[in-house]
């Protein structure tokens, strides 16, 4: 049974920062696959850059505004996207910020993480219950 579940493996980066691959589609059926930060302090799905974004052709659906790790504010653009996501395509919002994609705690809803925080840890997202 222990090999066989359902996982998402990531590894803990120099930095400290917990990193997984998830793969993106975008609205022409491209799909690219992004290293993104396992982000705890964001609420939300996952960030790309604008660059990212016009590049997979995303919808734009609203604005929202974000407090960020300094205190200050932002409004930022949120597009569209579908995330693989355990074999299945799942629908998300994608919010346009720089700095590198994050994946939030949005995603991680219904989901266990573990982190080995030591340079080179293991990093686990599964299905509780799994």
């Amino acid at each position: 049974m222990g090999g066989d579940l359902p996982m998402i493996v990531g590894s803990v980066g120099p930095g400290g920062d917990a990193v997984v691959r998830v793969r993106v589609r975008g609205s022409r059926n491209t799909t690219v696959e992004f290293q993104t930060v396992v982000d705890t302090g964001f609420n939300d799905w996952l960030t790309l850059s604008r660059t990212d974004i016009e590049a997979l052709a995303f919808p734009f659906r609203e604005e929202g505004r974000y407090a960020l790790a300094d205190g200050s504010e932002t409004v930022s653009r949120l597009f569209a996207a579908e995330v693989e996501w355990f074999g299945r395509w799942r629908r998300i919002l994608v919010v346009e910020m720089d700095g590198g994609p994050l994946l939030g705690m949005a995603m991680l809803r219904g989901f266990f993480l573990g982190v080995e925080v030591i340079d080179g840890g293991r990093v686990e997202i599964r299905p509780l219950g799994a």
